[in-house]
């Protein structure tokens, strides 16, 4: 009797246990819920600065057969700078969208 009594004693332990881990385990999904929640929201920011400066990249490459045919050597280099900022804003923007898309769970681990 007193062995059934030990193996229950031992199974109610095992309980609790994994009852602690399961809590752990919950706690840290709700943790990184908020990651996500945040990581959504930039990507959402991202999408939409990406598309308003594509559409500024696209305004500025319109004017530049207009710009080279009035042979102004300042204001095509003007148009040059123009083009390479809106190109450089891109390219933060979608790098900022690759950064809220890492799974922020991968990114604990490797710390």
């Amino acid at each position: 009797m007193s062995t059934k009594l030990a193996q229950l004693k031992e199974i109610n332990e095992q309980k609790k246990a994994l009852a602690a881990q399961q809590k752990a385990l919950r706690e840290e999904l709700d943790a990184s819920k908020g990651e996500r929640k945040e990581a959504r929201k930039a990507q959402a920011e991202a999408r939409k600065e990406v598309r308003e400066q594509k559409a500024a990249l696209r305004d500025l490459a319109a004017k530049v057969y207009e710009t080279f045919s009035s042979g102004n050597a300042e204001v095509i280099g003007k148009l040059a700078d123009e083009i390479m900022e809106s190109a450089s804003e891109l390219s933060g923007t979608i790098r900022k969208f690759a950064d809220a898309t890492r799974d922020p769970e991968a990114n604990s681990e490797d710390l």
